[in-house]
């Protein structure tokens, strides 16, 4: 039983560690306000008026495909010449990073909650994994969601570390593991 109790002291300290850091935006120029299409400002302003602590991005299409892991599924309007708005903000207790076109047309969002709470499937995993792997403690959670406006993706990135050795498990919101990688 202490085994637990100790447990989610030491999550805790390090989840707070690892909330700092944010997603980087590849393959983009960071902007003022005044320098984004005003209709990206105003279709940012309709759907999320309490957003906070915004950032704009112009973000070229060769970038779209670094930054953002667009594949040919998520059918992006336009040619290469084409350049898309990122903009990143918080709103409530959650990061987002949305995806615009030049005419204000919001075509993706990522949401990034690292005071996530993981489901019962998820920590029940966890718990079988650590006698597959023991002595790995987990150091960071964050919760994704990524939609396109035509389908949507949730997971749950767990990292895990023994000494050097890092793993990432990437979950579905199930519990069933998607992937497993060594860093």
């Amino acid at each position: 039983m202490k085994k637990y109790l100790i447990t989610p002291s030491v999550l805790l300290t390090a989840l707070v560690l690892h909330a700092q850091q944010d997603l980087t935006i590849t393959g983009t120029k960071q902007l003022t306000k005044e320098m984004t299409p005003q209709q990206v400002v105003d279709s940012l302003s309709k759907k999320f008026p309490n957003a906070k602590s915004v950032q704009y991005y112009q973000t070229p299409a060769s970038g779209v495909d670094k930054g953002w892991n667009v594949t040919t599924e998520d059918n992006l309007p336009g040619g290469s010449d084409v350049d898309y708005y990122t903009v990143s903000f918080k709103n409530e207790n959650l990061k987002y990073y949305a995806l615009y076109s030049a005419d204000g047309t919001l075509l993706k969002s990522k949401i990034e909650e690292t005071s996530t709470t993981l489901p019962e499937a998820i920590k029940t995993s966890l718990m079988n994994l650590s006698q597959q792997y023991p002595g790995y403690k987990m150091v960071s959670k964050t919760y994704y969601k990524d939609v396109n406006y035509s389908k949507s993706k949730e997971y749950y990135e767990i990292v895990a570390q023994k000494g050097d050795a890092k793993k990432t498990i990437y979950y579905a919101p199930d519990g069933t593991i998607v992937k497993m990688k060594d860093n």
